[in-house]
């Protein structure tokens, strides 16, 4: 059973909110709060250090991050229990656990989508422009912050909410992104199949013509690049 999240001294809080049995609802609720508090996190760091306010959802309607979402929720599982682990271990550990992670993602878009969302390759020390050694430092310190403090603090919180409450918000949260996500995703395989000269041969086809033309989806994800267009990961450009 779920242990009382807000009883005993700061330290057992701790301990016991790591403990938090991984079921379906703590889960999502990690990935909904991470997905949305990592596009705000983007969102503030391209201000600051690129003076543009632009989109960094991964998905059509509402503002969440994916990425960052499954990134929570990989880093939970990873170091569920692992509260008493030495810093460095926790870092080196969320360093090339985050570098594999951003690889992986970066290769899935490429096949689903013919597209980057993101790309090192003007930075040192990278790999294929997927992955590049800054990157992999920030998620080992990101890893770190996880385990020390977000975590904990995001299970007290999840922790105080009335459980049916939190049920039936989960469930509008959950329904919501799904058809975001599906609508997302496949207004983005429409756009890689005209540019491969592909005709709308369906309603379907035709409605995402409509509603989600290059320019709508290149405005939602400024930062997304075609791979035809800018050369291929590790290549040159064709």
């Amino acid at each position: 059973m779920t242990r009382e999240l807000t009883a005993g001294p700061a330290k057992e809080k701790t301990m016991d909110a790591v403990r938090v049995p991984l079921n379906a609802y703590w889960v999502f609720w990690l990935f909904l709060i991470a997905g949305f508090a990592g596009d705000l996190v983007e969102v503030v760091f391209w201000l600051v250090t690129r003076g543009e306010l632009i989109s960094r959802s991964s998905l059509l309607y509402g503002p969440f991050s994916v990425v960052w979402g499954a990134g929570a929720v990989l880093l939970t599982i990873v170091f569920h229990r692992m509260d008493d682990q030495s810093a460095g271990r926790i870092f080196f550990t969320g360093a090339a656990l985050g570098g594999v992670y951003e690889y992986i993602c970066s290769w899935l878009q490429e096949i689903l989508f013919g597209a980057c969302f993101w790309d090192y390759r003007h930075l040192p020390l990278n790999l294929d422009g997927r992955v590049n050694l800054g990157f992999c430092l920030f998620w080992g310190l990101a890893a770190i912050l996880w385990v020390r403090l977000a975590y904990p603090m995001l299970c007290r919180f999840v922790g105080r909410i009335p459980r049916q409450t939190g049920r039936r918000v989960a469930a509008a949260a959950a329904a919501f992104l799904l058809f975001s996500g599906a609508l997302s995703a496949a207004a983005l395989c429409r756009m890689d199949q005209r540019r491969e000269g592909v005709p709308a041969l369906g309603a379907v086809s035709r409605f995402l013509d409509e509603q989600f033309p290059d320019s709508v989806l290149r405005a939602r994800y400024p930062n997304m690049g075609i791979l035809s267009e800018i050369g291929w990961y590790g290549g040159d450009a064709e």
